[in-house]
């Protein structure tokens, strides 16, 4: 299975658990979205699959729909599952719930290293960095509207991110 929102999702939720640090859905939505973005500029790649994943601009933030519907129930509440999908095999004629799995390595380092940064950070602190003035956020959202964020966006935004960080290191 090709990496997408929810094997991001899902691998989020192990590291959180690892350390026993509580994950809301609304936390859980912004560091998948934050990941996909360093993910954009730095490896140049989406860590989201076209086929189920697209990134909305949303009156609280970037959302992705995909994670924002497995998750939903908990609401303000920890997660305590991963997501499942469904998988049919004709061959068979069954059905199973596998959960999807982050496999990349490049992946994985991008998500370790967006846990290791905002794994502190409250649900409100999430929403308030995601929208920021000049934030992909901030430049599509339209009120009562669920309007797309596109990926040359965000890239662009993370790419700015990536330098500003890395000429203030050099200094």
């Amino acid at each position: 299975m090709k990496d997408n929102a929810l094997s991001v999702a899902n691998y989020f939720i192990d590291l959180a658990k690892k350390e026993n640090k509580n994950l809301t859905q609304l936390g859980l939505m912004k560091r998948v979205y934050i990941a996909h973005g360093f993910s954009l500029a730095i490896n140049k790649e989406s860590l989201l699959d076209k086929r189920f994943d697209k990134v909305e601009a949303w009156k609280y933030g970037p959302v992705i729909p995909s994670v924002y519907h497995s998750f939903k129930q908990y609401k303000a509440d920890p997660i305590t599952e991963k997501a499942v999908v469904m998988d049919w095999d004709e061959n068979n004629c069954t059905i199973s719930f596998p959960e999807p799995v982050l496999e990349g390595d490049k992946a994985k380092k991008i998500v370790e290293m967006v846990w290791k940064r905002y794994r502190d950070f409250t649900d409100a602190e999430m929403v308030t960095l995601t929208h920021r003035k000049g934030t992909p956020w901030s430049v599509c959202y339209v009120p009562e509207q669920n309007v797309p964020i596109p990926d040359e966006v965000t890239a662009l935004y993370y790419e700015k991110l990536v330098e500003t960080v890395l000429k203030s290191h050099k200094s």
